[in-house]
């Protein structure tokens, strides 16, 4: 069985607070809550079979996938925050390496939110490192471990990272034994440091342990003594070109000159990638042209393929022509000739015939070199080349070219095929290299960016792939394998709209928890607007909300009540009282109803009239202490009483109004008007209201007024509203048009009334009556006609 406390735990991922305990709801509405009611409640009665054994087996739904170890280090969480007793250092500790263990077998990034637990969980251990034994601590070797899987970089905030590496280098530097050891937490957490958005406070912490450095390495030759430093230098300023601060990347380049770091082709990488990328002409060629002395050697090949890139989208021909002359004549290695064929075929436009004859030269110039041979390497090159062209003719040429030389496709080859054909919406090409890659190696998963991509174009093409796509989806669960929040989230649409249900649930289930906050609430919106598709169906939009409710429980209160004000928009005031009382049952302040989520409820109840939910509403009002009820909300109540048919209850709060500091608004006037024409005998309180109104001078506004005259047409006192009306229009200035005439005719009860207003109103207000009929009348079941009048909004 199931444990109900684990799955609580997992809902509050991204709140790390308490469990979640949910409402009691009805059975035909949490036909999704596995965690509130047993399947077998949730389902038809099994029947017996013949042979009992014929009958296929219940379904059993997905367990929550996490990251072992994970679930312990969540348990921290949510016990502090319960303030319970901690899970025992042991087993902490034993999660805590776990955790790190599969991160880094995987080489997969720690998002912010996982993140967020186990800094948590790292603080404690030491916290408490004293007062446990051996085995309840970290080692100086967890540390290490620890230190390596957050220097794996997320697509996400970098800032608890940055936070870790600090934390990592204390904890490192006082358990340190050894120079070498507290050495190598230093060079870390420099890395660390500037991989992270610090690359100001590393350049700070390296100067303050320059001469540290200096020492170390007294005696050795000029052109050896920074070596070692060069290689913190450059992360430096890969730091900050990461960062995109050019006046600190300048500086901190001069700053290692004046300290006798030299120009390398690492350095010149970075400072000319930099500039390249901000397509900085004058930068670019200053830096790439700069020598690099103690270096005598071509620049490094990735340099090379970042200036090609540059010069093509910068048209700058001629000077790419000079830099790789002087790459061939400084007889290049095979990965500088790859870039060659590159030049040659995208920025002096050589045909592939004309790419052909230049690897031939290739060889016979470096026949005595069996390593510079063309490989697939470089043919993936020339590849990815078309692609940046878009042009995937030409990328299948060169495919032709390789297999003309006998040079295989790999893995990576199948990979490109796959995203250049699905942009060309070449969808059968695509599964035709999506199949061929399934007997190749892949290492580092680098084929699901491309998979993730056909499955997207495969669920938005107009065909209908559903087979194609599940056996993707299979193929991936073998392999255990991630998919995209953006693939999941169409894959869910796909579900949901097909009525599966379960497959969404379950999809969302083994995925939703690996993602950071941003992807998450993009899973979020998607759901949402699923829900708030006009052509999605209620059962469907239900079932798309419970979902979204056990699997991201982040939804905000805006969110929430977006969803609620929805099925009531769909007539479901049961559904949407639902998601009201989930608000109001939540344990997190941030997610429980506000002043205004109380008023858009009750109004929502009055458009549908539900007194059953409205006392069941204003229950959990009554006992929320955290909500001060204002005037809006006073007028929501006599709204929602008045449509369901309770005007004296309604009127009641028009005494905590005026007993208000805040007092009666106009919409007030308006609502408590409508509630007298409701209420027997309601004309009295009418007139009380409307003398003080006059006696206190108020400006009496059209609307305000047309809801007096309905009160008093209302409780059948025609000749009274007849004679208000010239009142009005009188000494109020307030023109009878269509609304007033409307107003009046449809609140006046029986038809022989109404007839007395059409006979009087066409007589004294012909043309607003004239153009009142043509908005037409309805028969009502009790034999009497009303004007189809704009229904009126349903507003506090």
């Amino acid at each position: 069985m199931r444990s109900q406390l684990t799955r609580g735990v997992f809902r509050q991922l991204l709140s790390h607070e308490g469990l979640t305990f949910h409402c009691p709801t009805k059975a035909s509405l949490i036909q999704r809550h596995r965690h509130q009611a047993s399947p077998s409640l949730l389902h038809h009665a099994p029947r017996r079979t013949l042979f009992g054994f014929s009958q296929k087996p219940p379904r059993v739904p997905k367990d929550p996938d996490l990251v072992p170890g994970f679930s312990k280090i969540v348990d921290l969480g949510v016990m502090h925050n319960i303030n319970a007793r901690p899970p025992p250092a042991p087993e902490l500790v034993t999660a805590w390496r776990a955790f790190i263990d599969y991160k880094l077998t995987r080489k997969e990034p720690i998002n912010r939110l996982q993140a967020r637990y186990l800094q948590r969980t790292f603080q404690h251990l030491q916290k408490i490192r004293g007062a446990v034994e051996e085995d309840g601590r970290l080692t100086a070797q967890d540390l290490m471990r620890g230190r390596t899987a957050f220097l794996i970089m997320p697509n996400d905030k970098k800032d608890l990272h940055n936070a870790m590496a600090k934390e990592f280098y204390e904890s490192l530097i006082s358990l340190a034994e050894g120079e070498a050891v507290r050495k190598g937490a230093m060079k870390h957490f420099i890395k660390g440091l500037t991989m992270t958005g610090g690359s100001l406070e590393a350049r700070k912490f390296l100067m303050e342990h320059y001469n540290e450095w200096e020492a170390e390495e007294e005696g050795e030759e000029p052109e050896k003594k920074n070596w070692a430093i060069h290689r913190l230098w450059n992360w430096i300023l890969e730091g900050f070109a990461r960062e995109d601060n050019e006046e600190e990347l300048l500086r901190s380049f001069q700053m290692a000159e004046q300290r006798g770091i030299f120009y390398t082709t690492e350095i010149k990488r970075t400072m000319a990638m930099f500039f390249a990328s901000k397509d900085d002409v004058k930068a670019t060629k200053e830096w790439f042209t700069k020598p690099t002395p103690h270096q005598p050697r071509p620049p490094l090949a990735s340099t090379m393929s970042a200036i090609l890139k540059f010069c093509i989208r910068n048209n700058e021909v001629e000077w790419s022509r000079t830099i790789f002359r002087e790459l061939l004549e400084s007889n290049p290695k095979k990965d500088h000739w790859d870039v060659v064929l590159q030049w040659a075929a995208g920025a002096m436009g050589k045909g592939v015939e004309d790419v052909e004859r230049m690897i031939q030269v290739m060889i016979r110039h470096n026949k005595d070199d069996e390593s510079i041979r063309p490989d697939i390497v470089t043919i993936n090159g020339l590849v990815e080349l078309a692609m940046s062209l878009k042009d995937p003719y030409l990328a299948e040429r060169y495919i032709a070219l390789g297999l003309k030389s006998g040079i295989q496709p790999d893995s990576r080859t199948y990979i490109l095929q796959m995203n250049y054909r699905v942009d060309a919406g070449d969808l059968t090409g695509a599964q035709a290299a999506y199949e061929a890659l399934q007997s190749e190696e892949v290492l580092n998963n680098e084929d699901l960016p491309a998979i993730n991509k056909y499955i997207r174009a495969l669920c938005a093409a107009r065909n209908d792939y559903y087979d194609r796509i599940t056996s993707i989806i299979s193929d991936l669960e073998e392999r255990h394998k991630k998919l995209e929040a953006d693939t999941v989230s169409v894959l869910s649409m796909m579900y949901l709209r097909r009525g599966e249900i379960d497959e969404a649930d379950d999809l969302l289930q083994t995925q939703a928890y690996h993602y950071t906050a941003d992807e998450r609430q993009r899973l979020l919106n998607a759901l949402i607007s699923f829900c708030l598709d006009r052509n999605t169906s209620t059962v469907r939009a239900w079932d798309a909300y419970c979902i979204t409710r056990d699997i991201l429980d982040e939804l905000s209160v805006k969110e929430r009540t977006i969803l609620m004000n929805e099925f009531f928009a769909r007539g479901r005031s049961d559904m949407a009282c639902h998601i009201f009382g989930h608000m109001r049952q939540h344990p997190l302040p941030d997610r429980r109803p506000v002043l205004d989520t109380y008023i858009q409820c009750f109004l929502g109840i009055a458009s549908l009239r539900d007194r059953e939910h409205l006392d069941m509403v204003h229950n959990m009002l009554k006992m929320d202490s955290t909500v001060e009820p204002n005037t809006k909300l006073y007028n929501s109540l006599i709204l929602a009483y008045t449509e369901c048919e309770d005007a004296d209850r309604a009127l009641e709060f028009w005494e905590d109004i005026t007993n208000s500091t805040e007092g009666p608004s106009y919409k007030s006037l308006e609502i408590v008007f409508r509630a007298c024409g409701r209420k027997p005998f309601g004309d009295k309180v009418a007139r009380r209201i409307w003398n003080k109104m006059r006696s206190m001078e108020i400006e009496v506004t059209k609307e305000v007024f047309a809801s007096y005259i309905a009160a008093l047409a209302g409780q059948g006192k025609f000749e009274e509203a007849r004679d208000m009306v010239g009142v009005g229009e009188k000494e109020l200035a307030i023109k009878v048009d269509v609304n007033l005439l409307g107003t009046f005719y449809n609140a006046l009860p029986g038809q022989n009334r109404k007839d007395l207003v059409e006979e009087w109103a066409k007589e004294t207000y012909p043309d607003a009556w004239t153009d009142l009929e043509k908005l037409g009348q309805k028969k009502q079941k009790e034999g009497h006609r009303l004007f189809k009048m704009p229904k009126r909004e349903m507003t506090a």
